[in-house]
């Protein structure tokens, strides 16, 4: 209720009632003093109800507008100040996101962490760039520094170098604890869409590993975040409306010359009855918390299209498949389900790299328990960390498509893959050829001593209607 209606209504309450006592009391000198006094604290109450609602606004409006940890303006305050700029001017905005803030909040606890992000939000404050700036706490462990006034590229690149390298160099003390922080900083300078371009420069500073990174119009990062988005949205309603789709290629023996193995392949149906391929969609799906969705939707499928085949068939498996348990439980549960066990193989991406090799032997020795084999994918085209094969109790190398593409006419290709055959042989591994999409080539494959080979040329990849 606004003051004037408040007072209003008081007011009127106030006479009507001192009227009554008045009439009551027939207009006597002590009807009158009574309707004084009533009059007078009705007013005193009045005034008092008034400070108190202005004191609960003015409360109201802070926790509204201030960070409850830090005392900062919060992103309501900014996006209220950034109003206020004139359009024709623009702005500079600096997001900061404390690195391993997670880490750090786990490890020490929530109370510890509060402190810490007020420790940050002071050492920032300390650190502001030399022009008119403000310093806001947003959500999590992100800062904002909003600069109205003119700042050019080359004192903002200064700045953001100078701030990346203090924070390295100064010590973090946060309840006698000294804490090693490092920031992930995106800034723009626009005359609009400023907070948006600025999260693009944070999270490409943060996936790049880098300590700063200032947007670029001609960057194409905001296309490039809208794909993202569009695609995210993709992937969410095609596992709502079961449109994830396994694809089957065929893999040759090459001693038998038979069709013996199929590699399961992930495609994405749309509207139109067309498919989405693999690099159109796994990059962004392995940066969301959808990728695993899409894994456990393919895997269900694949075994359920091989639990009455008598042919071997491979899935692709991750390095997050591998280290995901919501993943790995599903794959062991549905090894129990279907009975598969002995006709699985599953497929590690060489060129991924592994950085936690337990979890990885983990996996492959709960799988082996039900009789599934483990493959090295593209194999090759990375690394090739030869000693970790054996650690890994491989059964299949999958010699990457860039060694056999060109292999009947490139020599050192040939060495390469000959190479490989000869320590896979001694290790008692079979090896497949991938790229195989031409009889030269197949016949190349072969004469060097690969057990199976798989491309164009022997089949492409197709849904299990094409195949039964």
């Amino acid at each position: 209720m606004s003051k004037k209606k408040l007072l209003i209504k008081t007011g009127f309450f106030i006479l009507l009632f001192t009227l009554l006592i008045s009439i009551y009391f027939h207009y006597t000198p002590l009807s009158i003093f009574l309707s004084l006094v009533l009059f007078a604290l009705g007013y005193i109450y009045t005034q008092t109800l008034l400070k108190e609602q202005s004191k609960l606004r003015r409360e109201l409006r802070k926790h509204t507008y201030t960070d409850a940890n830090t005392g900062l303006p919060n992103r309501l305050k900014f996006l209220k100040d950034k109003q206020k700029i004139d359009p024709n001017q623009g702005a500079t905005l600096i997001l900061i996101n404390i690195d391993s803030f997670q880490n750090t909040n786990n490890f020490y606890g929530h109370t510890f962490g509060d402190h810490f992000l007020n420790i940050i939000a002071q050492w920032l404050n300390a650190n502001l760039p030399p022009v008119e700036a403000s310093l806001y706490k947003f959500e999590s462990d992100i800062y904002a520094i909003f600069i109205k006034g003119s700042f050019s590229d080359y004192n903002l690149k200064k700045y953001l170098k100078k701030l990346s390298l203090k924070v390295t160099k100064d010590r973090i003390m946060c309840d006698d604890v000294e804490i090693d922080t490092t920031l992930s900083i995106g800034a723009v300078h626009a005359k609009k869409n400023l907070l948006k371009r600025a999260s693009i420069a944070c999270k490409e500073a943060k996936t790049k590993r880098l300590p700063y990174c200032v947007y670029e119009e001609n960057s194409h990062k905001e296309a490039e975040y809208l794909h993202n988005m569009q695609m995210n949205h993709i992937l969410k309603e095609a596992l709502a409306k079961d449109f994830i789709i396994p694809f089957f290629q065929p893999i040759l023996n090459l001693h038998t010359h038979t069709i013996e193995k199929y590699e399961t392949l992930m495609r994405i149906q749309k509207e139109n009855g067309e498919y989405y391929l693999p690099h159109e969609f796994l990059g962004v799906a392995k940066h969301s918390k959808i990728y695993s969705k899409l894994s456990m939707s393919l895997i269900q499928k694949a075994f359920e299209t091989f639990q009455i085949s008598s042919n071997s068939f491979s899935i692709n498996l991750s390095y997050l498949d591998m280290t995901n348990i919501v993943t790995t439980t599903f794959i062991l549960e549905k090894l129990e389900e279907f009975n598969v066990g002995p006709w699985v193989i599953f497929e590690i991406l060489e060129s991924e790299g592994i950085e936690n090799y337990d979890a990885v032997l983990g996996f492959i020795e709960k799988v082996k328990a039900y009789g599934a084999k483990i493959a090295i994918d593209d194999f090759g085209s990375g690394y090739s960390n030869f000693e970790r094969i054996s650690e890994l109790r491989v059964d299949f190398i999958k010699i990457d498509g860039s060694l056999i593409k060109n292999i009947d006419k490139n020599d050192e290709m040939k060495i390469i893959a000959k190479t490989i055959v000869t320590f896979a042989k001694e290790l008692g591994i079979q090896t497949i050829a991938e790229y195989v999409h031409s009889a030269e080539i197949l016949a190349c494959v072969k004469e060097i001593g690969i057990d199976y080979a798989q491309g164009f040329y022997i089949g492409k990849p197709s849904p299990i209607e094409i195949l039964s």
